[in-house]
């Protein structure tokens, strides 16, 4: 991995120290995780998805898995390698225009990796819409794709930018769901990406609609416990 600039290494490890330190008071629940480590385990090419505003916690809670995180060439991107360096990720930047050079740095990227990782939705937007390059290259090079989300029940939402970009605060109950791998056909023609592109958009909404729930769920359950033993005492 390229040795990044002295700002871009700063940014990163500011960053990086912030998350791990947030990390520790966080209450954590995963779903699915099994999905995850099946794939892993097994060897199988699995690219996870995700939307681009709820990515902050997935570094932290995915830490420990040997993995390339996809990113496009920017100076954003630069940050967020040096970000991926400090947790134990490859990172592997690629133009927001899919080309061959693009399948080129990818495959080289993620040759020795088990899984890899991308905002499905991302640098830019549109929100919440799976972009036609993640479809192709996970059907192009084999990959399967395993859909994730969170629910975080504290925290700061950047309504002004283009993904609702979501800030967990300390102490926050954060819930990660882990769907099951989407399988793609090799070689997609294109009249055909589009329809996974739509599928692939459910299942990630589905999962962030089903985490928001159970976070929020989990701790109005507890508020009413709380409530409950107050009375009783």
């Amino acid at each position: 991995m390229e040795k990044q600039p002295l700002p871009v290494r700063i940014q990163g490890a500011l960053f990086y120290g912030a998350l791990v330190l947030m990390k520790r008071t966080w209450n954590i629940t995963i779903e699915g995780k099994e999905n995850l480590d099946k794939q892993y385990r097994e060897g199988k090419s699995s690219l996870i998805c995700f939307w681009h505003g709820k990515y902050i916690p997935i570094f932290p809670l995915l830490k420990g898995y040997d993995a390339c995180v996809i990113t496009n060439q920017s100076e954003r991107g630069n940050v967020i390698t040096e970000i991926c360096r400090k947790f134990g990720f490859v990172n592997a930047q690629i133009p927001d225009q899919t080309n061959r050079n693009s399948y080129k740095i990818l495959r080289e990227a993620i040759s020795s990796k088990k899984i890899s990782g991308t905002a499905s939705d991302g640098p830019l937007g549109p929100a919440k819409q799976v972009k036609s390059g993640v479809v192709r290259i996970a059907s192009a090079l084999g990959y399967s794709l395993l859909p994730i989300s969170v629910g975080v029940r504290r925290k700061i939402t950047l309504k002004n930018r283009w993904d609702n970009r979501e800030i967990p605060l300390p102490f926050s109950r954060i819930y990660l769901i882990i769907g099951t791998p989407i399988e793609l056909p090799p070689n997609l023609r294109a009249n055909q990406v589009r329809i996974w592109e739509e599928t692939a958009s459910r299942e990630i909404t589905a999962l962030s609609e089903k985490a928001e729930n159970l976070v929020h769920k989990k701790s109005k359950r507890r508020k009413i416990n709380e409530h409950s033993q107050r009375k009783t005492n």
